[in-house]
């Protein structure tokens, strides 16, 4: 048996937030793990375990376990297994396609380049639907005997570990039976629980992927519509209210609670993301659309109401995308969002927060807060 198609084996080109966590799963689990990255400096700290990490689980991961390496050669992971797992950085874009695929491009055409022969290659990392079909397919047409599937993972950042190793559903959009298979195995060797697997057509998990993103956003926003006219309704309590809606199984509690709107890296530009290219297939995304205006209106509504409340001084502790989260990621958050409206109207408006939080919003908005570092064991 090659070391390729050693069934133990799985390379993870991308081993980022989000690739280094499923390397240590993947890892930690028995597999033998290669996992590729341009920086060398990052590759080092992860082969002479310095790295380190405010994501949960990853410092004592990369401390335990002994079957991972990384490198900055393509090379070493195409060698090592014939399942090739793709987790680069699809950042917003801003343009028609919503999502930046250049780096994911420029992986795809230096496996084509090298014509690489008998590989399952996987993209994990979230793309417009019709990618695969369009563009992904085409960029990987010198290869031999290859397939293209899409596996997106289901997860936060702040829970990415334990999000894969308990997965409600795994979604493969399976190159082939084959690959789909696979795909499968090496989650069913990592997972601690027994997902769902559905698997499909690359273009079916396409969609699929911000479809379940949009209907989570779709209950966010309904949540805090409910909220506020609650809050307006004599006697009325959102919270209850909630709950009991919730407690339906037609509706289920996820996601079925007021509070802010929703922010971060994934739910709004996914929300976006599916409603344009819905519009390139000839279908109104009014719901999509619907989600994402009321998002922001609640958020309105919450910066009047606080405004209202005429203070000299206003504190908003934990302004990260969600609450009670270390991962220093402030984008789209409705919290700052109503921090920052605050302090524009001329408040005073201290931000409590962990000091890699605090860093990224005094990048982005400077002098216009006054700042509180929280300890490091602070609970919220």
């Amino acid at each position: 048996m090659s070391s390729a198609s050693n069934p133990k084996n799985v390379s993870i080109i991308g081993i980022g937030r989000l690739g280094i966590c499923f390397a240590l799963v993947c890892a930690k689990k028995g597999l033998n793990v290669v996992g590729v990255d341009v920086n060398p400096s990052y590759v080092d700290s992860i082969n002479n375990k310095t790295y380190t990490s405010n994501e949960p689980s990853v410092n004592e991961y990369l401390r335990d376990v002994t079957t991972l390496k990384a490198t900055t050669n393509i090379d070493q992971a195409i060698e090592h297994s014939n399942l090739i797992f793709i987790l680069v950085a699809t950042p917003s874009s801003g343009t028609e396609h919503h999502y930046d695929h250049s780096v994911l491009g420029n992986v795809l055409l230096s496996l084509n380049a090298r014509k690489v022969e008998n590989k399952h290659i996987i993209i994990g990392c979230t793309v417009i639907p019709g990618y695969i079909a369009k563009v992904g397919r085409f960029l990987i047409k010198d290869t031999v005997n290859c397939t293209l599937s899409y596996n997106p993972e289901f997860i936060a950042q702040g829970d990415i570990i334990n999000g894969q190793l308990k997965p409600d559903m795994v979604l493969i959009g399976e190159g082939n039976v084959e690959a789909g298979s696979e795909i499968q195995r090496v989650y069913e060797v990592i997972c601690d629980n027994k997902p769902i697997f559905q698997r499909m057509s690359p273009e079916s998990a396409e969609i699929c992927k911000l479809g379940v993103n949009c209907f989570c956003t779709m209950k966010l926003s309904f949540s805090n519509l409910i909220g506020d006219i609650a809050d307006r309704t004599p006697n009325a309590n959102k919270l209850t209210i909630c709950k009991a809606i919730g407690s339906d199984s037609r509706v289920g509690a996820k996601y079925i609670i007021p509070g802010y709107g929703f922010g971060g890296p994934c739910f709004p530009r996914d929300n976006r993301a599916l409603g344009g290219y819905a519009k390139t297939v000839g279908v109104n995304p009014l719901l999509f659309n619907a989600t994402d205006d009321y998002n922001s209106l609640h958020t309105d509504y919450q910066l009047a109401e606080r405004q209202a409340l005429k203070k000299d001084v206003h504190v908003f502790t934990g302004v990260a995308y969600k609450d009670k989260t270390k991962v220093p990621i402030i984008e789209e958050s409705q919290k700052l969002k109503i921090a920052v409206g605050l302090a524009k109207s001329g408040s005073k408006v201290i931000i409590r927060d962990y000091a890699d939080i605090i860093r990224e919003v005094q990048k982005e908005w400077g002098h216009i807060f006054t700042y509180e570092v929280l300890p490091e064991d602070f609970k919220y």
